[in-house]
C-alpha cells in the first residue's frame, strides 16, 4: 500500500529503509577495523615499555639461500640476537658504553636482541681480576651501581617498535678468575632452542657493530650454498681485530696479531676454492659468532671440541675460549676459520684501546695495504676479473665529481686514474697495488714491516 500521492514521494519512503540497512553494514566494517587497530596498538605498547613481555614480531622465516621459493634476505628486521659480553671490573666501562649503544642500534634496526653482560663483582679499582685473590667487594657497588643501571637504563630503550632489547647482568664469582668468560657458553646452551638467528660473545673492548652481524649470517648462508648442511659446522666465518694507530698523524687502521705474506693463505677445499682465506698461523679474534647448528655439532665434534663443557688448561685460557683458538684448533675443534675474500671490510672489528699493535710492531699492517694484497690476489684470478661492478658489468661503486660552482676558484685535481679505475671495472694498476702513498718515510721506535706484492 502507497502511502504518497506520487511515485517520487514513495522513493522517499523507501530510500531511509536502503540507506539504514547500509548504514548498519558499514557501522560493522568500521568497528571490526577500529578493534583490530586498537588491539596493534596494545600490543606496540605493551612491548616498548621496558621491552616486558614477548615483542610484536615480523620475522621472516629463517631460509637457505637454496630455497628457490623462499631465499634468505639479509636484513636485521625480525632476527633474533643472543649478544654475551664478559667483562671484569670497571676498568673498561667506556669501552662497554660504546658496545651497549652499538647494541641498542640492532634493536632500532628492528632486531629481537638479548643482551647479556657477565661480570665479577671486582673492585672498581683493579682493571681485571685476573687470579684467584679476595680484591672483590661483597657490595655490588663497586661494579654496577644502582646509580650506574639508571644511566644504562636511559640508553637500551629501543624506539622501533618491531625491535625490543632486553638487558641482564650476570654476576659471578671474582674467584673465576680469567675463566669467568666460560659462563657464556652456560647461557649460550641454555637458550639453544629458543629460535635465536646467532649467538655472539665478545670482550668487552670490541665494536661490533650490526653491520658486522648481518654480515655474518649472510656468509653463513653464502657458504651453507657452497658446502651443503652437512659440511657446514666445519667451517665458521671469522673477523679481525684492527687498532688506530693513534701514534701518527693520521690514525690508521693496522692490524697486528698475524704473520701475513704477500700471497695470502687460501683455503681451497672443495667447493669454496677461490672464496675465502685465513689468518696465519693463528686465529686469535678476541669473540667469535655462531648459529645454532654450528653449537650444536660443536658439542660432539672432534677429536676433543665439546664446546658446551669447557676445561680448565694453562696458558691463554681466555685467548682460547672468548678469542677462538680452541675453536679453530686442530687438536681441538678443527673447525675451519674463513675471511671472505671478496668482502673482509665487513669482518674487521675495531678493538677499542688502541694500543695493542705496539706489544708486536713486526706484524704491524695497514688495513690499506691488507686490502691490497686482497685486490691483488682477486685480480689475479684473471686479466679481465673486475672488481667492483653490477650485474651488467658497469661499475657501481663511490663517484667522484669535479663540483666547484665558482669558476674563479683554483682547482688542482687530476682525476684521470679516478676515470680509468672506473673503466676498468674497480681493478687497480700494479703502481697503485704496490705503494701507499702516505707512508711515513722516518720509521719510529716501532715500525712495520712493509709488504711488497710484486
Amino acid at each position: 500500500m502507497l502511502l504518497c500521492d506520487s511515485k517520487h514521494c514513495c522513493l522517499r519512503m523507501i530510500n531511509p529503509y536502503r540507506k539504514s540497512k547500509k548504514s548498519k553494514r558499514l557501522f560493522l566494517i568500521a568497528l571490526f577495523a577500529t578493534a583490530t587497530f586498537s588491539l596493534y596498538l596494545a600490543t606496540v605498547k605493551s612491548n616498548k615499555i621496558n621491552n616486558v613481555g614477548e615483542p610484536f614480531q615480523l620475522r621472516p622465516l629463517r631460509q637457505s639461500l637454496s630455497s628457490d621459493s623462499h631465499p634468505y634476505v639479509p636484513t636485521l628486521r625480525g632476527k633474533k640476537v643472543f649478544f654475551a659480553i664478559t667483562t671484569v671490573g670497571l676498568g673498561s666501562f667506556s669501552y662497554l658504553e660504546d658496545m651497549i649503544d652499538s647494541v641498542r642500534d640492532l634493536c632500532e634496526a628492528g632486531a629481537q636482541v638479548s643482551l647479556h653482560v657477565i661480570s665479577s663483582n671486582c673492585d672498581a679499582n683493579v682493571v681485571e681480576c685476573e687470579v684467584k685473590e679476595k680484591s672483590g667487594n661483597d657490595t655490588l657497588e663497586d661494579n654496577f651501581s644502582v646509580e650506574t643501571i639508571s644511566h644504562l637504563n636511559e640508553r637500551v630503550r629501543c624506539r622501533n617498535p618491531e625491535g625490543s632489547l632486553k638487558f641482564k647482568v650476570h654476576l659471578v664469582s671474582p674467584d673465576w678468575g680469567k675463566q669467568i668468560c666460560d659462563h657464556h657458553r652456560l647461557l649460550f646452551y641454555e637458550n639453544i632452542k629458543k629460535g635465536y638467528d646467532v649467538f655472539i660473545h665478545t670482550e668487552d673492548d670490541q665494536l661490533i657493530r650490526p653491520a658486522h652481524i648481518i654480515a655474518f649470517m649472510h656468509e653463513m648462508e653464502k657458504l651453507r650454498e657452497l658446502v651443503g648442511d652437512e659440511r657446514l659446522p666445519d667451517y665458521c666465518i671469522g673477523f679481525i681485530r684492527y687498532e688506530n694507530q693513534n701514534r701518527r698523524f693520521d690514525n690508521r687502521r693496522v692490524v697486528w696479531e698475524f704473520d701475513w705474506d704477500s700471497t695470502l693463505d687460501m683455503v681451497n677445499h672443495s667447493g669454496i676454492e677461490n672464496k675465502y682465506f685465513t689468518s696465519p698461523p693463528m686465529h686469535h679474534q678476541g669473540m667469535s659468532m655462531a648459529i645454532e647448528e654450528q653449537l650444536i655439532a660443536w658439542k660432539t665434534r672432534q677429536p676433543d671440541c665439546h664446546y658446551h663443557k669447557i676445561e680448565r688448561r694453562p696458558g691463554y685460557h681466555r685467548e682460547r675460549i672468548t678469542g677462538g683458538l680452541d675453536l679453530y684448533d686442530p687438536e681441538y675443534c678443527n673447525v675451519t676459520q674463513l675471511l671472505p675474500l671478496d668482502s673482509l671490510e665487513d669482518f674487521l672489528i675495531h678493538h677499542l684501546p688502541n694500543k695493542n699493535y705496539q706489544r708486536m710492531p713486526l706484524n704491524v699492517i695497514t688495513t690499506m695495504n691488507l686490502h691490497k694484497m686482497r685486490i691483488n690476489k682477486m685480480q689475479s684470478f684473471g686479466t679481465d676479473k673486475k672488481i667492483r661492478v653490477d650485474n651488467n658489468e658497469k661499475y657501481n661503486g663511490i663517484e667522484v665529481i669535479e663540483d666547484e660552482r665558482d669558476p674563479t676558484k683554483r682547482m688542482h685535481f687530476n682525476i684521470t686514474d679516478y676515470h680509468k679505475y672506473v673503466e676498468d671495472g674497480g681493478r687497480l694498476t700494479k703502481k697503485q697495488l704496490e705503494f701507499w702513498e702516505w707512508e711515513d718515510k722516518n720509521q719510529p721506535k716501532y715500525y712495520e714491516r712493509e709488504i711488497k706484492y710484486y
